[in-house]
């Protein structure tokens, strides 16, 4: 039983060294399909159109990464209805991005100097306050990235 157990082992390392060893194809059969129809039609590939603020938001979907300004600010209850105080890790997420409620009650992971913290959508930044990109953030969230009395913070952020 041991001498079976040893060599289940090594096969199942000699394996593993196999497959994280083998290159891995990205590409997709659209990418080659256009590819190959180009190359037999000679005609160019062009770049897509720029994109407006909601399509890049529909597009980019949960993982891409966005920057801003992240500010704070303290109240009470939010566009989402939910109540919150200032010790709550909760933002406010910019009009643009925020698209009436439809982002309420989403996980935010936010960067900033090298420190990381995780909140909750619950509210709504006005836009004179909130460009594309920025949050405001509740006291607490702020805290864990810089001390209040700096007042703005630039950060990266993507929905988890």
């Amino acid at each position: 039983m041991a001498i079976f157990f040893k060599l289940a082992v090594i096969a199942t390392a000699a394996l593993a060294t196999m497959v994280s060893a083998a290159p891995i194809d990205t590409t997709t059969t659209a990418t080659t399909t256009a590819a190959a129809a180009s190359a037999t039609t000679g005609t160019r590939q062009t770049s897509a159109p720029m994109m407006s603020m909601e399509e890049q938001i529909v597009t980019q979907g949960v993982s891409s990464p966005y920057s801003g300004r992240g500010t704070w600010f303290t109240d009470s209850v939010g566009s989402c209805g939910t109540p919150f105080t200032t010790k709550d890790m909760i933002v406010a997420m910019n009009a643009d991005q925020m698209q009436g409620t439809s982002q309420c009650g989403r996980t935010v992971q936010i960067r900033s100097g090298g420190k990381t913290v995780t909140a909750r959508v619950t509210d709504t930044c006005p836009s004179q306050y909130c460009k594309p990109g920025s949050l405001d953030l509740s006291q607490a969230v702020f805290e864990k990235l810089a001390p209040l009395s700096q007042g703005v913070v630039s950060i990266q952020w993507e929905f988890v």
